[in-house]
């Protein structure tokens, strides 16, 4: 996985610089080519471009040097200084070099001899109409550049984080199943060993794919079914699990395997903190644009430390930090009635939204 996230990063790397250098190319080219248009009489737009077109041209590996050094020199704190003056004296050296670079063909363009008088001239008002533009072109490709990258990096950070999330709450999934695999190996249950089996690999499955992270809830709710199921053969008549899903919630998305940990934690707190029988309610609905999921439980409700205890829900409210920001809620407590309640909310949004 980190190598593919590498591999992802230089790939935005690379269309990030590959965005920069044509499009502010096309950019410089589009504005000489309206300036000479809307400045020399007679002009045509085939002939504003021919004479824009030196320009055009010589910006482009000009440009790409430009990314060199923005990537070479960001703005971090430790050397900031170094930074400035160094991209001071490249935008002034990317002016002088361009307007040297297009001087000739611009002379050669306007049907004037190639000497020394008409170079030096020519020179002289390209500096004087296109200079600023060029250090502002230059200037402008290097902020670009760092706030794309910057930008990468941020993402490249939660998708990071996430994927952390993912590889600690796993085995955390997989070592509470394992436990309940060698309770019925002890009991000399063979088939309800041989069906939790079953059960897991499919769960497994979802909880290792790490390419995939949101998945229609209708498939989030058949991986929950593999779960309950080999939960209850764990505890048989004890537990009770009732759903209430909305069929206008089955396409929305969510993260993949966000119900498994908070059923399991109203299963262990509710369910197994009571005597006799125990019930689990899950429920969703679609308001406001948002996608709510409940999970209420019927056992003494929490604790106030107990939403920090495990790692499941303390993962699970990270997780969807990281995909919704501020547009998620993870709210816990114990219900009027009694009981634990886990209630999420997140905007409802299906694929190719």
């Amino acid at each position: 996985m980190r190598d593919d996230r590498t591999t992802l990063e230089r790939r935005r790397q690379r269309a990030n610089s590959l965005f920069i250098v044509i499009g502010f190319s096309a950019v410089r080219g589009v504005m000489e080519t309206s300036w000479v248009y809307a400045t020399q009489p007679h002009a045509t737009w085939h002939g504003a471009f021919m004479r824009a077109l030196p320009s055009w041209v010589f910006l482009v590996p000009l440009a790409a040097a430009t990314i060199v050094l923005a990537r070479r020199f960001p703005f971090d704190r430790r050397n900031w200084i170094q930074s400035v003056v160094v991209h001071v004296v490249a935008s002034l050296a990317f002016g002088a070099i361009h307007l040297m670079a297009i001087t000739p063909l611009r002379v050669y363009l306007a049907g004037q001899v190639l000497d020394w008088p008409h170079l030096r001239q020519g020179f002289a008002l390209a500096v004087r109409l296109l200079f600023y533009l060029d250090v502002l072109t230059y200037l402008a490709m290097v902020g670009m550049y760092l706030a794309l990258h910057y930008s990468n990096l941020r993402t490249s950070l939660a998708e990071a984080r996430l994927a952390a999330l993912r590889a600690q709450l796993n085995p955390h999934f997989l070592f509470n199943t394992l436990n309940a695999i060698s309770t019925l190996a002890l009991k000399g249950d063979q088939a309800a060993v041989t069906e939790t089996l079953g059960r897991l690999s499919g769960l497994l499955r979802a909880a290792l794919d790490e390419h995939t992270e949101e998945i229609p809830l209708a498939r989030e709710i058949d991986f929950l079914d593999d779960y309950i199921a080999i939960q209850r053969i764990r505890f048989a008549d004890r537990l009770s699990v009732e759903k209430c899903i909305a069929s206008e919630t089955l396409d929305g998305l969510v993260p993949t395997m966000i119900l498994q940990p908070i059923v399991e934690n109203a299963i262990k707190h509710g369910v197994n903190a009571q005597r006799g029988a125990g019930q689990v309610h899950v429920s969703t609905a679609r308001l406001n644009g948002s996608l709510v999921i409940e999970v209420r439980d019927s056992g003494p409700g929490f604790r106030p430390t107990m939403a920090h205890d495990g790692i499941g829900l303390a993962n699970t409210r990270a997780r969807l930090e990281q995909l919704y920001g501020s547009e998620s809620q993870f709210e816990f407590g114990t219900a009027s009635g009694g009981g634990g309640s886990v209630r999420i909310t997140i905007p409802f949004h299906e694929t190719g939204m």
